[in-house]
């Protein structure tokens, strides 16, 4: 027997099946196994949990009992890249010696899911498992810059210098990790008060996480590239630096000149020894230090014409690329 748990049955989907338009990011929601109800003849239960918190993050909890074969069915993805802390804290598969395997965890980073996905979970026994996601903004290229204040700025580096979707498997969860992940699992709270404390525990997560992740760094194959290939990069890289303030998604960029995403991506990285959105970012930091060099524009007016939204945020990436502050750097060219 098999049991259906699909994203399609959630009520006030933001796209028609078949609609071309963009879908939009899902909201909170939960989907119950249909083996929890009263009336079915099936003994497995459990529930599939999605809670969106700020900035982008998504926390997803399944904590099933099977006892029948379990697809899920879910929707294209609305975010071009997420970045997901995986953690299987109870996993039904054996051993060879018919024992539980102990809990996992992994890092990966990911482009956008595109149609619609089915995950078959086939062992009989109790699953728990959450993931934390940071999904980049619904059709942009790349996280904001709020999002990436959310990372360590090793992991942000590592994740700018990868040109292609990459998993990292980190072995067990570590002691300190579990006690965050069970009081996810049992949070005391509701509504507004809820939504405060799993922020809260999502960032411990990352930083608890990332600490383990950097003794894993992956390493960057490198790819040939045909000559024409490395003229379409060059020009993808003029595209990108005349629409700065609004750069295309990889996938636009890509069709501009000729190229598939994944050619682009990887290209991009070997010519430039840089992703497109660590070009991106850096091209806006170079142009904010020569406003701020060659004109009367206050701090605040270069934080908008270069992109970011934040003063905060900006005046901490200035000074990581250029290891003075924006006010600082101002003022000595006075």
């Amino acid at each position: 027997m098999s049991l259906i748990l699909s994203e399609k049955a959630l009520p006030n989907l933001s796209q028609e099946e078949g609609s071309s338009l963009p879908l939009a990011p899902l909201g909170s929601y939960e989907l119950v196994i249909p083996g929890s109800e009263p009336a079915s003849q099936s003994s497995s239960r459990g529930y599939k949990r999605s809670i969106n918190l700020r900035y982008g993050l998504n926390l997803l909890i399944r904590d099933y009992w099977l006892q029948d074969v379990l697809v899920e069915e879910n929707l294209p993805s609305a975010s071009e890249l997420t970045l997901e802390f995986g953690f299987n804290l109870i996993d039904p598969n054996l051993d060879n010696a018919g024992n539980a395997t102990a809990s996992s965890s992994f890092l990966q980073l990911t482009d956008k899911q595109t149609c619609t996905d089915f995950q078959e979970w086939q062992t009989k026994g109790r699953l728990v498992k959450i993931d934390l996601h940071l999904e980049s903004p619904a059709e942009s290229l790349y996280f904001s810059s709020e999002q990436l204040e959310l990372l360590p700025f090793e992991l942000q580096e590592i994740v700018a210098r990868q040109q292609d979707d990459w998993y990292t498997p980190l072995g067990s969860i570590a002691p300190n990790i579990q006690l965050v992940l069970q009081q996810i699992l049992n949070c005391p709270y509701t509504g507004s008060i809820q939504q405060v404390y799993l922020e809260g525990k999502a960032l411990e997560l990352i930083a608890l996480q990332s600490a383990h992740f950097l003794q894993f760094e992956p390493s960057s194959p490198r790819y040939s590239l045909k000559r024409s290939d490395v003229d379409r990069i060059h020009q993808a890289r003029a595209i990108v630096t005349q629409r700065l303030e609004n750069p295309p998604s990889l996938l636009e960029l890509a069709r501009a000149v000729g190229l598939n995403d994944c050619t682009l991506k990887r290209g991009f990285r070997q010519v430039f020894n840089t992703t497109v959105f660590g070009y991106i970012r850096q091209q806006r930091l170079t142009k904010a230090r020569q406003l701020l060099q060659e004109t009367e524009l206050s701090i605040a007016e270069v934080t908008c014409l270069v992109g970011y939204t934040h003063p905060g945020h900006f005046a901490a990436a200035f000074k990581r690329e250029f290891g003075v502050s924006p006010k600082s750097f101002k003022n000595s060219v006075l």
